[in-house]
């Protein structure tokens, strides 16, 4: 067993996000993170090449763009991208916005976010 301190986690700077990884070190299967992206900040599109990802929307509205396709996720709301498929997403809304992430299998160093 293994629990992870969220108020021990420091989060990181990464591009325009910040990023709060929650992932024991020994866990393989996958990681789960925490993302905070401001307003108006935009991911530019990219293909998932190595991992499957789970975004769960905490706070805020995130619009990502799958493969051509749009939707908006909010709190509650999950949305899966597969590996190979091309996504991004923005935060247009009045509000930070807030995603749990889980990649699986766990991301290699370096990993985009």
């Amino acid at each position: 067993m293994h629990v992870t301190r969220y108020t021990e986690t420091k989060p990181y700077q990464f591009a325009d996000l910040w990023l709060r990884e929650l992932s024991p070190d020994v866990m393989a299967a996958g990681s789960i993170a925490e993302v905070t992206m401001p307003i108006g900040v935009q991911r530019p599109s990219r293909v998932s090449r190595k991992v499957d990802r789970v975004y769960v929307g905490l706070a805020g509205d995130t619009e990502f763009t799958v493969d051509g396709e749009q939707v908006l996720v909010g709190p509650g709301d999950v949305i899966h991208i597969a590996r190979g498929e091309e996504y991004g997403y923005f935060n247009g809304g009045q509000e930070e916005s807030r995603l749990l992430l889980f990649r699986s299998p766990a991301p290699s160093i370096p990993e985009e976010s």
